[in-house]
């Protein structure tokens, strides 16, 4: 790897004055630097010619998916995760507590949100990606630039056709912002990058890391370098990687440790649709004692047993008999009898493994941590126990996901440099009512108290619990705000009583003044009362 040398300006702020100096130094690539990662990754030792070949999955990609589509319970997990925490959507907040939001910035986020392409917004982008996750483990959001280099669209990628490079071995400069308190830091750092691969018919299409400068081919996945630069119409987009963490690259299902599990339900429930199928046990035996079937009756016996028709198709047909006694000799005639055994008994009456199937079931959610009633399950279960289960999972679960994937959005798009570079405004996912109105009620009634209720915070709340648009309030600097909007709703009861109770006692003691002075006549009647 060769070394260069690269120009940089290094921009230091001094006193209160706001004087800015700028100097210029030279760093040179490829040496120790302090700002470089001593850690290794276990494809590191994979590294093949340029690093162009996908690595193999942990788990085959097809037979995870294969998994899904024949459990009984994987999918109904999968889609309680993609509804609680993909499509919850999200609301521009501050980025910053003390630092009002731009209205500008406000207004292209919230733009960008519900067109980061043409076809659709970003919560149905993002359930796609937790939805990848969620199943295989692992999912990508492709990041595609303008001419300016700026952040322009945004599309899902599939994560099963999409595969991993092992990290290059180059070694490039980049430069990010980090947030330390008020104040927003710039940071220079060594990385190496990976590059990505999806393969669709044969054909490999490559993409590069998101926050990657270099410019790479599309259609090779080699890198621009001096004297062979890539001509823009191939130029690769970025790809971003979700994931699980696992000691591999990729990333594993959260469910991989209940694949025995999924297999066994499977294979129960096999075993009870081949018994409804092929009436594995008869409903009654047949014995002979004495003779022997006719030559007729056996044949159709054996057609019934034999033939085509199974299961229910058989269940109800009727079957004659005939038999013929045995003969010991010319002059005596044996006694036949046909005697029917019914079978009832030793045919279950309810379905095979259905205490083990439950069983797997319950480990199948506990992978997810989800309780019954979110997939679906809701015997036995009230509306105490529901609420406490579905309080739990968003505390547990849901929560701390959409948290994850809000931090990783804002870090590497909105407010990253190499991205949207917003500065006032950020993510929040919202969060979906799980409050009984009645219960709601009572808590703001003892905030109100407290002294802890503004006119605004009632406004919010109700509207997340009663899942309507109530008309809000003018933000600060917006025509028609008032104080009073922004303030505790007891305080300012208290201020408009006492303001009525001063005002009250004003008037009395101009009163008390007038009938000291002996002027009586100066006190004017009040509701024309005389």
């Amino acid at each position: 790897m060769s070394t260069h040398t690269k120009h940089i300006k290094r921009v230091r702020r001094s006193g209160d004055e706001g004087n800015v100096t700028a100097r210029v130094r030279r760093i040179r690539i490829g040496v120790n630097r302090a700002d470089r990662t001593r850690q290794k990754s276990k494809d590191d030792g994979l590294l093949l010619s340029g690093g162009d070949y996908p690595l193999t999955p942990p788990y085959e990609i097809s037979r995870l998916s294969q998994l899904i589509e024949t459990s009984n319970m994987l999918k109904q997990c999968v889609a309680a995760m993609v509804t609680n925490v993909g499509l919850c959507g999200w609301e521009v907040v501050p980025a910053h507590p003390d630092i009002p939001m731009d209205p500008n910035e406000k207004e292209e986020l919230e733009s960008f949100v519900e067109s980061p392409n043409s076809e659709e917004s970003l919560t149905t982008i993002h359930a796609k990606i937790v939805n990848d996750k969620e199943s295989l483990g692992f999912g990508f959001l492709e990041v595609i630039r303008d001419t300016q280099r700026r952040v322009s669209i945004l599309r899902h990628a599939p994560a099963e056709t999409t595969r991993l490079c092992p990290k290059d071995t180059e070694e490039v400069l980049v430069e990010y912002d980090v947030a330390r308190g008020p104040r927003v830091s710039m940071v220079r750092e060594v990385r190496t990058f990976r590059k990505y691969v999806q393969v669709v018919g044969g054909t490999y299409t490559y993409f590069k890391e998101f926050g990657d400068p270099r410019k790479m081919d599309y259609r090779t996945g080699r890198f621009a370098k001096r004297g062979s630069p890539v001509a823009p119409e191939y130029e690769a987009t970025e790809l971003i990687h979700y994931r699980h963490l696992s000691p591999d690259a990729y990333g594993v299902p959260r469910w991989t440790n209940q694949i025995p599990a999924i297999l066994g339900s499977r294979e129960a429930e096999e075993v009870n649709l081949r018994y409804f199928e092929d009436n594995t046990v008869p409903p009654m035996l047949l014995s002979v004692a004495g003779g022997r079937l006719t030559a007729e009756s056996f044949r159709s016996l054996k057609r019934l047993i034999e033939g085509r028709g199974v299961g229910k198709e058989r269940q109800n047909q009727i079957l004659l008999i005939e038999a013929i006694p045995e003969q010991e000799n010319l002059d005596s005639k044996g006694t036949v009898s046909l005697q029917v055994d019914k079978l009832t008994d030793a045919r279950p009456s309810d379905a095979l493994f259905s205490a083990y199937d439950e069983a797997n079931q319950a480990k199948i959610r506990s992978s997810f941590r989800l309780p019954p009633v979110a997939v679906g399950l809701s015997q036995d279960v009230t509306f105490a126990t529901a609420n406490v289960s579905t309080f739990v999972a968003e505390s547990q679960v849901y929560a701390p996901e959409r948290k994850d994937y809000d931090e990783k959005y804002n870090k590497m798009i909105v407010n990253n440099r190499n991205g949207l570079n917003l500065k006032t405004v950020k993510l929040k996912s919202k969060n979906p009512s799980i409050t009984n109105p009645e219960i709601l009620l009572k808590a703001l009634t003892a905030l109100n108290v407290m002294g802890g209720l503004t006119p605004r915070s009632a406004q919010i709340a109700a509207t997340a619990a009663l899942n309507t648009d109530i008309e809000r309030y003018p933000e600060p600097g917006e025509e028609g705000y008032e104080e009073w909007m922004d303030k505790p709703i007891a305080l300012t009861l208290r201020n408009t009583t006492a303001n009525t109770h001063n005002e009250q006692s004003v008037k009395d003691d101009e009163v008390k003044k007038i009938e000291d002075d002996g002027d009586v006549g100066a006190i004017q009647p009040e509701h024309g009362s005389e």
